[in-house]
């Protein structure tokens, strides 16, 4: 084998080996069957530089796997996100593993609980447009939807129980779609310095 023929098996050799990192691992004979619906997200007002987005995640295949990241040409960064009750108070957190999507299992991202975090928000999200949102998983790879975004108080999806009657959340008032508290901040953890003012989300009312 001469050296240019060489150079072309190892050229090729290397295509292959790049190409199986992103080829989605599932059992022998099956494809994925993971889809993501009824994205949408809250209207903001146009000063607002967050938002959030939510979407129904369904995995009909017997291969367990796990949204790991997102990415929208709306915003300047894209994170995954929850909300917890930790010392008395709800915090935003990012969810740096991934969220699990286990094989047979729906998975719903909602107000209150898990969803996508939209930080430096480059346009604004007003009630009745759209915009894409491609989400990464582990194994399905990416998955492109299209976000519906409703009015400022929309609560599709949201548990039942989790909410009293005056649509506040229990334990500290109302919870906007970002993360902040409609009587103050919510304390943001898990972030980069300087990251929403140095940990803390700066308070943003969605309505």
């Amino acid at each position: 084998m001469n050296f240019v023929k060489m150079i072309a098996v190892s050229a090729l050799a290397g295509v292959a080996m790049m190409s199986s990192l992103h080829t989605p691992a599932f059992a022998a004979g099956e494809t994925s069957q993971l889809t993501a619906e009824d994205a949408w997200a809250r209207s903001r007002p146009a000063s607002a530089k967050v938002g959030g987005a939510y979407v129904t995640l369904i995995n009909n295949g017997k291969t367990d796997d796990r949204l790991i990241g997102a990415q929208s040409p709306v915003a300047d960064r894209t994170e995954l996100h929850t909300v917890e009750m930790q010392d008395g108070m709800m915090k935003m957190m990012e969810v740096k593993d991934g969220i699990p999507v286990p094989a047979g299992q729906t998975v719903a991202l909602r107000p209150g609980g898990l969803h996508v975090m939209f930080m430096g928000l480059k346009e604004t999200m007003e009630e009745g447009k759209t915009f894409p949102l491609t989400l990464t998983f582990e194994h399905a790879g990416d998955k492109q939807v299209t976000v519906q975004v409703r009015a400022a108080g929309a609560m599709k999806n949201m548990p039942h129980g989790s909410m009293n009657q005056g649509g506040s959340m229990n334990h500290g008032g109302s919870l906007n779609q970002d993360g902040t508290m409609g009587g103050g901040t919510m304390p943001h953890m898990g972030t980069d310095k300087g990251h929403m003012g140095q940990g803390e989300m700066q308070k943003q009312h969605s309505n």
